[in-house]
């Protein structure tokens, strides 16, 4: 059963969700923009070209890392917003508010060993000192939890969020969408296990980051649920009526 809500809990958890992921796409194009990817260099065994370029774009390579840890926060406190709207009693929902709270947990722990990696072990590589083994392992520890994260959140955390809101705020493309995240984001959690990272585990952004922004925008168009002589109603134009 759908739960009560305030009229404007929708509107500040769609706006919540919207702004952590385009906090989380200007991480992304900002880690673009200095040319190196931890993931590529990780793989084909060139991590000191990662640490060279981190060093000489210090000032990008941590912008990168501070947006991405803002931007995973930020769309772990709307995604949990947004399971109010829904079937508060599903186990749907109780997974997705376990998704959206455990992959920021994790990023709290992780993202800092990487800050640690271009801050600290970076500039102590380019100085001439022999921290490139070290600073391999932390990295390939952090990304490899990052991503593990990165399908608990943007795969079962969407396809979770998706279906326990589907008698609410969430409509048919939007549910099955979802289903499409989730089904991806399994095989994005076979890629980092089999050490595709760079191809096979970047296959969820492109469908679960396109998924937030429009499930931020229904959130914003949804028109509560309401109680009428004890019982609950949709009103007419929520778009899972449509």
């Amino acid at each position: 059963m759908a739960t009560m809500h305030t009229n404007n809990q929708h509107r500040i958890a769609g706006s919540v969700l919207i702004l952590g992921t385009l906090t989380m796409a200007t991480g992304a194009a900002i880690g673009a923009s200095f040319g190196t990817f931890v993931d590529k260099d990780l793989e084909q065994g060139t991590f000191a070209d990662y640490l060279a370029n981190a060093a000489a774009n210090t000032t990008a390579a941590k912008a990168n890392l501070w947006f991405w840890i803002l931007g995973v926060l930020v769309i772990g406190i709307g995604g949990v917003m947004l399971t109010k709207l829904g079937d508060d009693a599903s186990l749907a929902t109780r997974v997705a508010r376990f998704s959206f709270t455990a992959a920021p947990a994790a990023a709290m722990v992780f993202y800092p060993m990487l800050l640690g990696v271009v801050v600290v072990l970076a500039p102590l590589h380019v100085a001439g000192q022999n921290v490139e083994a070290t600073a391999t392992a932390l990295a390939y520890i952090g990304t490899t939890a990052d991503w593990i994260a990165t399908v608990v959140l943007l795969g079962l955390g969407v396809a979770t969020l998706a279906y326990g809101g589907r008698s609410t705020w969430v409509p048919r493309w939007l549910l099955w969408w979802g289903f499409l995240a989730g089904a991806v984001g399994i095989v994005s959690l076979i890629g980092t296990v089999a050490g595709s990272r760079e191809s096979i585990s970047f296959l969820i952004l492109p469908v679960s980051i396109p998924w937030l922004i429009a499930a931020g925008i229904m959130a914003i168009k949804y028109r509560s649920v309401t109680r009428e002589e004890g019982a609950y109603r949709e009103l007419a134009d929520h778009p899972a009526a449509r």
